[in-house]
């Protein structure tokens, strides 16, 4: 299939030649035989050396060009496996010359952009750090006075700006996630446990209640930080948009093959329309929307981090009732 793609392209590509060759020796010969009375055989003979340097031609330029039409059919992604490594004509070669200028052009631009996304980095990891400072004596200043209500609002934005500064510096270690990844067996009960102390004082502002339901003895094998990070994501979405006295549950289930470790809130729920897009980046919703309290990137780091994790993550959620977010994992013996 492949090589009759090369063939019909390179039959379009000459069939100008193919026709001029037709249309002058071959037709001229034919008409002056219909109007005079020369040999045929010498007319047929020169007919016939016509048409042998006509396919010689074409079998040349096929043979030399042969690499040409294989990288135009082809489906290559990698500017790389452009390059013909053997020309054989001129074609070939100047065909070389040109891809190698281009392919150089583009690294060439693509270390400029690194270059520039590391600063930029480096400029957001700086700006964050300097931010957290003062912040840290706000939160503190206004945890000494969380009896007045104005110093209490003030100390509830200052976790929300902690919690945001701390995704964006999150968000730029996901591109270095294979640089800081550890496989080991993971208690589910201990690991959901620690998140759930770690987010006491969100669970005790917002009035809503944790529920603990895992096995003690249930293990899965995966990086102990990475999948603490996803939980602690699902559970602060969770409390979030959980009304004052709701509950969020956290469970595990094992099936055959087969782990899973939910997240259960009564909250809000989520608008069938948005389930398709919560893992994009950027996407707050219509709850992100009315709540402002979204910035459209926990859920995107929970897939990606998953992702790369290989363990896979499905919600099922009704408005005004509330969602369960699964993450399974699979079982290794």
């Amino acid at each position: 299939m492949t090589h009759k793609k090369h063939l019909t392209m390179f039959l379009v590509d000459h069939l100008w030649i193919i026709l001029l060759f037709v249309v002058a020796p071959v037709g001229f010969m034919l008409l002056y035989l219909l109007l005079s009375d020369a040999p045929t055989q010498d007319a047929l003979y020169y007919i016939f050396l016509s048409l042998v340097i006509l396919f010689s031609f074409l079998a040349y330029r096929l043979y030399s060009t042969w690499n040409l039409y294989e990288l135009f059919c082809s489906d290559k992604k990698d500017i790389n496996e452009f390059i013909i490594s053997e020309p054989k004509s001129n074609d070939e070669k100047r065909y070389k010359k040109l891809i190698s200028k281009i392919r150089q052009i583009y690294l060439n631009d693509m270390r400029q952009l690194e270059e520039e996304r590391k600063s930029h980095r480096l400029m957001i990891y700086r700006w964050v750090h300097q931010l957290k400072t003062p912040l840290s004596v706000i939160h503190l200043i206004a945890e000494n006075q969380k009896t007045d209500e104005d110093y209490n609002k003030i100390l509830h934005l200052a976790r929300k700006i902690q919690y945001d500064l701390n995704q964006v510096l999150d968000l730029y270690k996901l591109e270095a996630i294979e640089n800081n990844f550890h496989a080991e067996r993971v208690n589910l009960y201990d690991m959901s446990k620690d998140c759930i102390n770690e987010l006491k004082s969100i669970f005790i502002e917002r009035e809503v209640y944790p529920k603990l339901d895992i096995d003690k003895e249930l293990f899965v094998y995966t990086d102990y930080k990475w999948i603490k990070f996803v939980l602690y994501q699902l559970l602060t979405n969770a409390v979030k948009y959980s009304d004052n006295g709701k509950s969020v549950v956290v469970f595990a289930t094992k099936t055959d093959g087969l782990i899973s470790l939910c997240v259960k809130d009564r909250g809000c729920g989520i608008e069938k329309s948005d389930l398709s897009r919560i893992f994009n980046l950027y996407f707050t919703g219509n709850n992100g929307r009315h709540r402002e309290e979204s910035s459209g990137l926990g859920l995107y780091m929970v897939k990606q981090i998953l992702d790369y994790l290989g363990h896979s993550i499905s919600v099922e959620s009704t408005p005004s009732i509330g969602s369960v977010f699964t993450v399974n994992f699979n079982v290794v013996e």
